[in-house]
């Protein structure tokens, strides 16, 4: 329970970093992941330091969210920061698949069809800013793509040997995609 509560603290920090530092005048997509992420954090930080399995739809919906909304949102200030600013709602589509993943959380009738979906897009969002960090040589963005990854992807890989750091890696991760993103975003 500490180091769930320890990793979920990781996470409203870093979205409060977020908050702190963006504006939502100058960068409305980045300071919305960072305001949904610390809802989410401060969501589950209350339920791990409760011990209690109330809310959980909320919750579950919550973490759909999480799940899908930060890269994309990242991706899109990253590109409106450059000179390929029209590409930059491209990662808009993403957002569309998150209706309906909320939409089969709360209909309790997600299916894999949907996930893997949402992989795809997700790497599709990895490469894409992947892609601007390198042309761009802001490696931040790189950072912020790997951190997804790992979020993703990652996290299971670890379940396999640590089975109770998954959810630990997960967490961490999307806190890096969120600190990762501003800081890039704030520095010049």
């Amino acid at each position: 329970m500490f180091a769930e509560a320890v990793s979920y603290l990781v996470l409203v920090g870093a979205s409060f970093y977020g908050l702190y530092a963006l504006t939502p005048a100058d960068q409305p997509y980045g300071y919305l992941a960072a305001a949904f992420c610390f809802i989410h954090g401060l969501i589950s930080l209350v339920r791990t330091i409760q011990g209690s399995e109330d809310c959980a739809r909320s919750y579950f919906v919550s973490m759909a969210i999480v799940e899908v909304l930060p890269l994309p949102l990242a991706n899109i200030e990253f590109y409106r920061q450059t000179s390929q600013c029209g590409l930059a709602f491209i990662h808009g589509i993403s957002l569309i698949l998150l209706l309906y993943d909320v939409m089969g959380s709360l209909g309790d009738d997600g299916d894999r069809a949907t996930d893997t979906v949402k992989d795809l897009t997700l790497v599709g969002n990895i490469i894409s800013g992947t892609y601007l960090g390198i042309q761009e040589e802001k490696y931040f963005h790189v950072g912020a793509a790997a951190s997804a990854g790992i979020a993703r992807f990652g996290s299971h890989l670890v379940g396999y040997f640590l089975p109770s750091a998954e959810s630990h890696v997960d967490t961490l991760s999307r806190a890096a995609i969120i600190g990762l993103m501003t800081y890039s975003l704030t520095s010049k």
